[in-house]
């Protein structure tokens, strides 16, 4: 039977401690990373849903003001416009 030293069972317990604490933390490394970049992924969902509803709002305000009605008051009412007279209406015709 081969004796093994006791010099030799320390070194052998030193390396199996060292590479157990080494494993230990680069787990808890990683757990707090990924903790990290979840906690990063929400805050950024949350800005995208805050400008998605910018989005959505201003797209609202333009389709507002470029109502016809709205356009037709502001032009008659604000810049004294009138509809055109017929004889001052240029018909373009397209060539085929």
């Amino acid at each position: 039977m081969i004796r093994i030293g006791r010099k030799t069972m320390l070194i052998a317990g030193i390396v199996f401690i060292s590479s157990f604490c080494v494993w230990a933390m680069f787990h808890v490394w990683t757990r707090t990373f990924a903790m990290d970049l979840g906690y990063q992924i929400s805050r950024e969902q949350g800005i995208k849903e805050e400008f998605t509803n910018e989005n959505k709002a201003l797209r609202l305000e333009i389709s507002t003001l470029k109502r016809t009605d709205r356009l037709e008051s502001i032009a008659v009412n604000n810049l004294g416009m009138t509809p055109p007279a017929p004889e001052q209406m240029v018909y373009l015709w397209k060539k085929e």
